[in-house]
């Protein structure tokens, strides 16, 4: 894809693309699941369209797209599998979190190849001591999505930088030459993921492969005083779950698209099933639902990223109201596809079933703590009644 920077005209054609994929990536879902990992023709694709570089820098031949572009295409790509439309937007996420490194960090990533992809880890799991030039990174990370066809990981650690040594959570830039990949991803949703663990032992990380959460949090990076869209000024904690939540609507969405045509096809003891009043009833509500999940996540995203370009900063509130808001988005599309799983008879008892599948994705994701109904309605009910929020960000 040509370097077309953050034109306007960019967003046709990445959502044109994205929709285009959808019946690839249904076709693709089990084979997926099966090698628990995403298929070479997908990865493939992602990059040869550019769809895996919607928030790279322009200067590296990105897109530069705002985050709300992320969302739309995540959405779109949800449709036709799930657990591929995750990992795809792992590595729009990671590449974003990228540009917010030291330069020479960037350059030592895409100044090789622009076309590198990356994943990560954001919890600090692993340890780190100081070395001379850096650090040298030892620990197990879960949950790396997308890790077998990644060149770099982006992992979080706590390094002792602040006030009297105290640890602050931070970002490191490692290569794929320095981790071993643990196969453990035998999971019953989002299968096709390949978020397996990653090992490091004593991996060398220089100075300026080092992220300070403090900054990242702030939107006062490094990388974001050269790469100056507002999408590289977008807090790490409270926001990115947005992305990840389109994905999940997104699946919702393709579940009802299959629900409708199995209702316009199907017959129950005779009788079209498309007669049936409970049928037209779930399906009106699991669509109202998806939609409604479809709005709320999308209008977060544009009001924050409307914010941004104005200079002005996302405060404790908004990231409390973007944690609420993608939570409580996936949790109407886990609702959705529940009810309708409920109703699709002994054929969704099949693993093929494309309703089945975004029953086990949906429901899966649902746990996955930045999506938690529970845990980020706790966070924002916090904030509404004047708790303090330390250590729940």
């Amino acid at each position: 894809m040509p370097d077309e920077g953050t034109d306007i005209a960019v967003r046709p054609k990445l959502l044109k693309y994205a929709r285009e994929l959808v019946p690839k990536l249904r076709e693709r879902s089990r084979a997926a699941e099966e090698a628990r990992q995403i298929p070479e023709q997908t990865v493939s694709d992602l990059v040869t369209t550019g769809l895996s570089r919607v928030c790279q820098p322009s200067r590296f031949g990105g897109s530069e797209q705002p985050w709300d572009v992320l969302c739309e295409v995540s959405m779109e790509l949800g449709k036709g599998c799930s657990s591929q439309a995750w990992v795809f937007n792992i590595f729009a996420e990671y590449s974003c979190l990228l540009a917010q490194f030291p330069e020479q960090a960037q350059q030592d990533v895409w100044g090789v190849d622009p076309k590198t992809l990356i994943s990560g880890s954001y919890v600090p799991s692993g340890e780190a001591k100081k070395t001379e030039g850096g650090w040298l990174l030892n620990g197990r990370y879960g949950f790396s999505s997308g890790v077998h066809n990644s060149g770099w990981s982006i992992v979080g650690v706590l390094l002792p930088i602040g006030e009297n040594d105290s640890h602050v959570h931070c970002f490191v830039l490692v290569s794929k030459l320095d981790r071993k990949i643990i196969d453990n991803w035998q999971v019953s949703g989002l299968s096709g993921t390949g978020s397996a663990d990653i090992e490091f032992h004593e991996a060398f990380v220089p100075e300026h492969r080092v992220l300070d959460g403090r900054l990242a949090a702030r939107g006062e990076s490094p990388g974001s005083e050269l790469n100056t869209a507002p999408v590289y000024k977008m807090p790490n904690f409270g926001f990115a779950q947005t992305a990840l939540a389109s994905v999940v609507i997104g699946a919702a969405k393709g579940a009802i698209s299959d629900f409708t045509m199995l209702m316009k096809t199907e017959k129950v003891r005779g009788k079209p099933m498309a007669d049936i009043h409970s049928m037209q009833l779930r399906l009106a509500e699991a669509s109202a639902q998806a939609e409604s999940a479809r709005l709320l996540v999308l209008g977060t995203a544009r009001e924050n990223m409307a914010k941004l370009s104005t200079g002005a900063k996302l405060m404790l509130g908004d990231l409390a109201r973007n944690r609420r808001n993608s939570a409580y988005g996936v949790d109407l599309s886990k609702r959705a596809v529940n009810s309708l799983l409920e109703v699709t008879g002994t054929a969704g008892l099949y693993l093929e079933n494309d309703i089945q599948r975004a029953f086990r994705d949906i429901n899966a994701a649902s746990g996955y703590y930045p999506l938690s109904w529970d845990l980020n309605a706790t966070i924002y009910g916090r904030y509404a009644v004047g708790l303090d929020l330390e250590g729940f960000l």
